[in-house]
């Protein structure tokens, strides 16, 4: 039996804010770039060559973006995003071109309002691009990316479940970078970010690293304890250096 691609809907009502972990003011400037984060402002050619200021969304994943685990690639692949009127629950199981984006702009009256990105308008851009964030995704919101994409490119209907089995380490590194780097906000990001994938690169003491660790959910709440104990420890000896 086939499997219908997932939408935010229940009991025929839709969730919208499922989507989201973040819009507007509340996207963190220290989260890492991830799939499904949407940014806005960025001058791109058109199918006529007009170049304007376009939206993106991302589409790859955290993995191949990134040369080193920190370092992003000279690339990234984005697809265009438009304003779109929100699909019905049918309409998400159908438009597979479509990462449809309801309530991007939740604060607006206008049709910015909902949006959807595109997979038939994709560019692949520098990340110096990259700056105005819109918004980015829960794990759900990503997973759903995921699906479409997977399905977009091979007909493929993979399980959200599935990607949130498979991706939740990196959404957990990701929790991790984040907030090391709002930690130490007199760094630069980059830094920060480097600093963070050493700790968690090293041995735990058991013969893993910490990252390998953050694959095992059962272990997740105890690298998560280390590495705040470790902040802590940081954080003192660097007020200490200052006074």
């Amino acid at each position: 039996m086939g499997r219908d691609l997932e939408a935010p809907f229940a009991n025929g009502s839709p969730h919208y804010e499922a989507l989201y972990r973040a819009r507007g003011d509340e996207v963190s400037p220290y989260r890492p770039l991830f799939t499904g984060d949407v940014f806005t402002g960025i001058e791109l050619p058109g199918k006529t060559g007009n170049v304007k200021k376009r939206s993106v969304m991302i589409v790859q994943h955290p993995c191949s973006m990134r040369i080193d685990g920190v370092t992003l690639a000279w690339q990234v692949l984005v697809a265009e995003v438009t304003n779109r009127t929100p699909l019905d629950e049918d309409g998400w199981r159908g438009n597979y071109a479509l990462m449809p984006l309801p309530d991007l702009i939740a604060d607006s009256a206008a049709a910015s309002r909902h949006q959807a990105a595109n997979f038939d308008n994709l560019y692949a851009v520098p990340p110096a691009f990259l700056t105005d964030r819109l918004a980015t995704l829960s794990p759900f919101g990503v997973n759903l990316v995921l699906q479409r994409w997977v399905h977009f490119s091979s007909r493929v209907v993979v399980p959200t479940e599935t990607f949130q089995r498979e991706s939740a380490a990196y959404y957990e590194e990701a929790d991790s970078l984040e907030e090391w780097s709002e930690s130490f906000d007199d760094m630069a990001v980059s830094d920060s970010a480097k600093e963070c994938m050493e700790w968690l690169r090293e041995d735990a003491g058991n013969g893993t690293t910490r990252q390998n660790l953050l694959k095992n959910a059962q272990a997740v709440s105890t690298v998560r304890r280390a590495m705040r104990e470790e902040l802590k420890k940081r954080l003192a000896a660097g007020r200490d250096k200052t006074a």
